[in-house]
Parts: C-alpha cells; structure tokens; sequence
C-alpha cells in the first residue's frame, strides 16, 4: 500500500472554515462571466452577416450571480438581453416590414440557421471554448484570494 501525507499549512483549516462559501461563488461567477461576454461578443461578431445583427452581438451580457431557489447551486446566464429591430424582407429583396424580435431569438437563428434562408453559422460552442480557461483560472484565482492563498 502507498502512503499518502497531506501537510497544511499553519491555520489553513482555520482560514478555509472561517471562508464564507456562498461569498467565494458569487464573486467567482462575478469576476468570470465578463470574460465569458467578452468571447461571446468576439465569436459572434464574427458570424455576424449584416448590419441588423450587431444589436444582438452588443446585447450580450451577464446577469447578477445568484443562488438557485432550491439551493443546490450558484448561476449567472450570458447572453443576448433583450429586443432589436429586424426587417422582413420578400423573396425578391423588397422591404416588407419591420419589427421587434428578442436578441435571443436572434442568437438562435444564427448558431441553427433558418430553414430555407439562413445558413446556421454557429459561434457558442467555439465562445465557450475560448473562454475556459481563461474562466478556470478567474474561478481559481477568486478562490486563492479569499481563502488567503491556499489551493
């Protein structure tokens, strides 16, 4: 068998107990999802088509961290915020109507497409993968400092 010691610093268990958890996660999630925006504005700019769609880019955002009702968790959703102009147009080009549609909804055509009329030209995924790292190493360097330096 192996033999496995783990040797703490002076009054680490001290400092970690006395560390309140719910004030780690939400600073945490505060401090990473701006960086979490910024990707996702970069990956969607660049599946951005024409002019109408930078109202749904310039949306993106964070809303304030929270605990769920039941608990169990921490969140904070990114994304579009609500509602730009979009123009309808005919199958021969001419404007036919303008009106409001969610940012979200918007975000959606664009990562599937529209059946017949748009191409999906998906940016989430590639937004996600960009930003972890960057994400992890906010999560873990928010934990270091308000548990006095210890991993």
């Amino acid at each position: 068998m192996a033999d496995f010691d783990v040797t703490f610093p002076d009054d680490f268990m001290g400092e970690l107990l006395d560390t309140d958890c719910s004030e780690i996660c939400l600073t945490a999630l505060s401090e990473a999802a701006p960086i979490l925006v910024d990707s996702m504005k970069k990956s969607a700019r660049a599946a951005v088509m024409h002019e109408g769609e930078s109202e749904m880019v310039d949306s993106i955002a964070f809303s304030k961290a929270k605990k769920t009702k039941d608990e169990s968790a921490y969140i904070t959703t990114v994304g579009p915020r609500g509602y730009s102009d979009h123009t309808y147009y005919d199958k021969k080009g001419r404007k036919k109507r303008k009106y409001k549609v969610s940012n979200a909804l918007k975000a959606i055509w664009k990562e599937y497409g529209i059946a017949g009329k748009q191409a999906p030209r998906p940016f989430l995924a590639n937004a996600t993968q960009n930003a972890a790292e960057k994400v992890i190493n906010k999560l873990q360097e928010v934990y270091r400092k308000k548990t006095g330096g210890h991993e």
